[in-house]
């Protein structure tokens, strides 16, 4: 008697786990599948942004091919192909959309619109200026962590390394939603430390429109020139021309991102791609074990890095002093 008491309980304890298992996770059906969407591998910081992404979900429990399936779409800059791969895996039923940079996520967003299908970006400059603002949307299914360094911060940096810094050039290119947001930004925070602002714009990349655009500003004796978050002006072609314009007349450079800083800038205080990644991979995390991404906010970097050039520094007669020193992440 006592042995088939001990046999039935054995056999309800059995039924009721694998009753309780297959109500969690049907054991023979695939993990759910996570889209990752690189608008170009070429791109180094978008690259950092990838491996920073795995990092931040592997560190809240979700590994690739056992509880998750994550699938890396590469688009080579492609629109129509970004727009292609998102149709194809939306056909494969996808749980999670994670898009590294601007113009993928606004792609994601147009291909999925009508749907639930949750968006996690990462690495974008100004989210709101490009249409995504969170906080306005009513129960948004897109969050993220962007690339933005408040302006206020970056010129704190700057004033640090030129402590007698009065009078403050401000350039940028209009025809950019994240430049003009972004420039806006730096003129008001440089009012509010009390500097003398002098902006100055161009309406594209016509070499005639930026050389004529800093010398109004050379013209008008500012001290230093701030760049905001500007893909335009931030392209090669462009930098080299500011750099060396600004070095002929010992003119110290502030820049956006690292990258930047090796054509000649003086300095840069900006975002750790990858760490950017790892935040954009945790608030993944969240969504995929059932919080709604209205309720993950949006972030920015907790990360921030100091890159100076000493050469350049050397160059302007710049003593720059050991406080800043110390807190410089790469020297160049």
């Amino acid at each position: 008697m006592n042995l088939w008491r001990h046999r039935a309980l054995q056999a309800a304890l059995g039924l009721f786990l694998l009753v309780a298992l297959w109500g969690c996770q049907n054991p023979f059906q695939s993990p759910p599948l996570v889209g990752i969407i690189l608008w170009n591998p070429e791109i180094q910081s978008l690259e950092d942004n990838l491996q920073g992404v795995s990092e931040g979900l592997r560190e809240e429990g979700y590994l690739n091919g056992v509880n998750i399936r994550l699938q890396v779409m590469n688009t080579s800059g492609d629109r129509s192909l970004t727009a292609k791969e998102i149709e194809e895996l939306q056909q494969q039923k996808v749980k999670l959309l994670i898009t590294l940079g601007t113009v993928p996520t606004l792609v994601a967003l147009d291909v999925t619109c009508g749907t639930s299908l949750p968006i996690v970006y990462s690495g974008l400059g100004a989210p709101a200026a490009t249409g995504l603002n969170w906080q306005a949307a009513a129960k948004p299914r897109f969050t993220g962590t962007s690339m933005e360094v408040p302006v206020a911060e970056q010129l704190k940096m700057l004033c640090l390394a030129v402590p007698r810094l009065k009078r403050l050039g401000i350039l940028y290119c209009t025809a950019n939603s994240v430049a003009v947001a972004t420039g806006t930004a730096a003129e008001i925070a440089a009012r509010k430390m009390g500097l003398a602002v002098v902006t100055d714009t161009v309406f594209d990349e016509r070499p005639a429109l930026l050389a004529k655009a800093l010398k109004n500003m050379l013209d008008q004796n500012i001290e230093a020139l701030f760049l905001p978050t500007d893909p335009v002006l931030a392209s090669p072609k462009n930098l080299k021309v500011i750099c060396e314009r600004t070095m002929q007349a010992r003119l110290p450079l502030m820049v956006p991102f690292e990258s930047s800083v090796v054509y000649g800038a003086l300095l840069s205080y900006h975002a750790d791609f990858s760490e950017v990644g790892r935040q954009a991979g945790r608030q993944a995390a969240r969504i995929l074990s059932g919080v709604p991404p209205y309720e993950v906010p949006p972030e920015i970097p907790k990360v921030k890095r100091l890159t100076l050039n000493l050469k350049v520094a050397h160059d302007l007669d710049l003593h720059l002093s050991r406080h800043l020193l110390s807190r410089a992440h790469d020297l160049y």
